[in-house]
């Protein structure tokens, strides 16, 4: 599927934003509207960026550093990435396994500890990092890490700051809006379709699946998010 260019809407102030201006009228906004810290007892929070490689889709969140990796797996499979229940991993630049006879199980073990840290221990401002959901049909995410915030009000562990508006993707047949995706010409211009090619695709009704505005589309039978932040 092609990329396209995207926007989103500022939960902070309403206003329809392009994903490349996205971040600094962010951070304009959270200084007007994000209270300063009123001491040191004050949780911290982070500004994330979560962006899925070679695609339009995008989200921009304030995370707890109280919050640990498997709450953010969490949320992550909730709204843009849960079908059938896979293992999932976050990965760090500096990370080294010992050798190579022992990869797998060094790697089971890291993704293991590191899913009940706190984001605190890990997060900075500027530190990159990577996610992957389901090591068969692999969904990749990038992240980036804005700034440090104040914490989070009630103890939340999590607030959507903007994602992108679903992308206007074509029918491979007629140009019209796309709404369904055939599973088997997924990464094909011709697997994208509107309702009414649908029902003419020869590859029949149960290998279609929704568009969904999430990386997770037309994969592995994603159908849809189970919370829609």
């Amino acid at each position: 599927m092609a990329k396209f260019t995207s926007s989103g809407k500022c939960r902070l102030c309403g206003q329809l934003v392009g994903k490349a201006q996205m971040t600094n009228h962010l951070k304009s906004c959270l200084k007007r509207t994000t209270p300063s810290a009123s001491g040191s007892s004050e949780t911290r929070s982070y500004h994330l960026v979560a962006e899925a490689p070679y695609s339009s889709y995008w989200l921009h969140l304030q995370a707890s550093a109280d919050a640990t990796f498997r709450d953010l797996d969490g949320l992550l499979r909730r709204i843009w990435l849960e079908c059938c229940g896979h293992c999932s991993a976050f990965r760090f630049p500096e990370e080294k396994l010992s050798s190579f006879m022992d990869f797998e199980e060094d790697l089971m073990k890291e993704i293991h500890k590191l899913m009940s840290q706190p984001l605190g221990r890990k997060l900075k401002p500027g530190l990159k990092f990577s996610y992957e959901y389901d090591f068969g049909s692999t969904t990749n995410l990038s992240f980036r890490v804005v700034a440090e915030l104040p914490g989070l009000p009630k103890k939340r562990s999590f607030a959507l700051f903007a994602r992108n508006e679903p992308p206007l993707i074509p029918c491979g047949q007629c140009s019209k809006p796309a709404t369904q995706v055939c599973a088997e010409h997924v990464y094909e211009d011709a697997g994208w379709l509107c309702d009414a090619c649908a029902a003419e695709h020869e590859c029949g009704e149960d290998m279609l699946m929704p568009i969904i505005n999430s990386p997770r589309t037309g994969v592995c039978g994603y159908v849809g998010p189970s919370q829609e932040p």
